[in-house]
């Protein structure tokens, strides 16, 4: 099991910061290692949301069932098929000043334990890239 939280100042708007994030379908334009990124069903609150990822010799594809609260400017993914046990990713995003405090919690089991392994290694190279790949994403549009 892996539970890992990440925070990181941005100086965007809150509700800035949750739209480009909640924006599932883009993701495959710029996160690395997703190579396909698409909504399945649901509405812009509640929607089952399909990513194919991949990482080193790790691939495969996970659906999950997500909810984007704008009132709460939260996005809480739940895993619902995959190769894993439990998935759990849950963004926060609060005003801080002339900015925001970006939170990411991940909470995942894998099915894979040697898989698992690799990733608890690796989680925290993973998770700045992906904020990364959000600031870029986030100068790229604002």
């Amino acid at each position: 099991m892996i539970d890992v939280e990440h925070k990181k100042f941005l100086e965007f708007p809150s509700e800035f910061l949750f739209d480009v994030m909640s924006d599932v379908e883009s993701y495959s334009k710029f996160i690395p290692g997703c190579n396909s990124s698409k909504i399945i069903s649901g509405s812009d609150d509640k929607f089952i949301a399909k990513l194919s990822l991949q990482y080193l010799l790790m691939s495969g594809e996970f659906i999950s069932e997500v909810y984007c609260s704008r009132k709460n400017l939260t996005i809480i993914s739940k895993g619902i098929e995959g190769p894993f046990h439990s998935l759990i990713n849950k963004w926060q995003f609060k005003k801080d000043g002339n900015g925001s405090i970006v939170m990411l919690n991940i909470s995942i089991d894998l099915e894979n334990q040697i898989f698992e392994k690799i990733l608890k290694r690796n989680i925290d190279k993973i998770l700045s890239q992906i904020i990364l790949s959000f600031e870029e994403r986030i100068d790229l549009i604002y």
